[in-house]
């Protein structure tokens, strides 16, 4: 697992005054790489290393994260795209492929919905559910296509344990019960260290955003080329990305046997399967 890397480290400040930390490596086509949730920019460091040769990769430190600002508002995922978007004006006219690890899917439905796609030139979705509380009217393959795998009470449970007396204990246990026992432990815990960096009330309140969120009406009105990757062992089941994959026009899907760090834990065939998505969009 790659802990360093080669890319130059940028910053720019948002509409609303914060200042975000971003890494760039390489050049040609964009590339953007959106973490998943209390994940920092440097978690792509292998995707930065690997495909830099090809591409102009970009990765994002999110507000909270990484070597980004901590400030004490704008956890939403609404307000996280509209970050994006702010990057983007920053670094110019910018016609990308937008790559996004767990929450960074939700984080780009929210892009697509409130900005449209004229800057997205396709999309590679990594290992998220497209809504993840239960509604009762669903059925059970319903909830495993979506990955609804919580209750509404369930879900701000786990968010005030998150900000409770032993909230960093429980940040621990969620992130490590991603991996496998097969995974390396020191892996495991310089992905928790990157973790505890953010603020547990911002990881909280993010965590929330992200849960109570629910794009299965935006994903047939996606209009750009789309990969959609999955862990075959992954806790959203293997149900979500291939049912994702089937209602957004044209998409692919590519199922690697990992859990749910796809990038991490099998970081050279993930790598393969997006440039060769990449390859085959410059055709």
């Amino acid at each position: 697992m790659h802990t360093s890397t080669n890319a130059n480290s940028h910053h720019f400040t948002t509409s609303d005054g914060v200042k975000l930390h971003y890494l760039e490596q390489g050049s040609g086509p964009a590339l953007v790489l959106l973490p998943g949730w209390t994940q920092p920019a440097v978690g792509f460091a292998a995707q930065l290393e690997a495909l830099s040769g090809e591409f102009r990769c970009l990765a994002l430190d999110y507000r909270g994260h990484g070597e980004s600002e901590r400030p004490d508002h704008g956890y939403r995922v609404s307000r996280l795209a509209k970050d994006c978007l702010d990057w983007f004006e920053h670094l110019g006219p910018t016609d990308a492929v937008l790559l996004g690890h767990s929450a960074g899917c939700t984080v780009i439905w929210s892009f697509i919905e409130l900005f449209g796609q004229d800057r997205v030139r396709g999309l590679v979705l990594c290992d998220e559910m497209v809504a993840m509380i239960q509604r009762s009217e669903w059925s059970d393959q319903e909830c495993r296509n979506y990955g609804a795998m919580l209750t509404a009470g369930e879900a701000q449970g786990m968010a005030s344990e998150l900000v409770g007396e032993h909230g960093e204990d429980v940040l621990r246990e969620f992130i490590s019960g991603a991996f496998g026992p097969e995974f390396p432990q020191a892996n495991v815990e310089r992905v928790m260290e990157g973790s505890l960096r953010v603020p547990l009330p911002a990881a909280a309140m993010m965590m929330l955003s992200v849960m109570h969120m629910d794009f299965r009406d935006l994903l047939p009105r996606i209009e750009r080329p789309t990969l959609c990757i999955g862990g075959k062992r992954s806790h959203l089941g293997p149900d979500v990305m291939p049912w994702i994959a089937a209602q957004i026009p044209g998409a692919e899907v590519a199922m690697l046997d990992t859990r749910h760090f796809v990038h991490l834990e099998a970081p050279d065939e993930f790598n393969a399967v997006v440039r060769g998505f990449m390859e085959a969009m410059a055709q």
